[in-house]
């Protein structure tokens, strides 16, 4: 009998305990497609793509949002040498932060925290996914 109420109380510890998930593997995966970016080996628009979808990590989240506001911000990079560099130096950070598995900073994951709510890399997986996607990249 007292085996028993120790594996119940086991069973509740796994329950309420929160689950903690390791990204370090999603975060090198997503530091090589901004230095693949970065090098122009292959383009804004394909390392986005290649993000891990379904991903709740903030720092993936955030490092998505920097490459687009990178892929966004082409013609302003093109007229301020300083921004560009700016653009560059951060998504280097991102890259060499996640090159060993590492969170960024928490200011820099709150500074693309607005945008989080219209995130294609958390789009559900399924048919509704697939739609909210496919509506996403197709332009009318």
């Amino acid at each position: 009998m007292y085996s028993l109420i120790e594996k119940f109380k086991e069973k509740i510890k796994e329950v309420k305990a929160p689950k903690v998930v390791d990204y370090s593997k999603d975060r090198q995966f997503v530091g090589n497609i901004i230095i693949s970016v970065l090098t122009e080996r292959i383009s804004v628009k394909r390392g986005l793509l290649l993000f891990p979808k379904g991903c709740e990590d903030p720092s993936i989240h955030a490092a998505w949002h920097a490459l687009c506001h990178y892929e966004a911000d082409e013609d302003i990079r093109a007229k301020d040498i300083d921004y560009n560099n700016q653009q560059i130096e951060l998504l280097e950070m991102i890259a060499f932060a996640f090159k060993d598995g590492n969170p960024l900073p928490q200011n820099i994951i709150e500074s693309y925290k607005p945008y989080y709510q219209d995130d294609p890399i958390s789009y559900e997986i399924g048919m509704k996914g697939l739609i909210k996607r496919l509506l996403r990249y197709v332009n009318f």
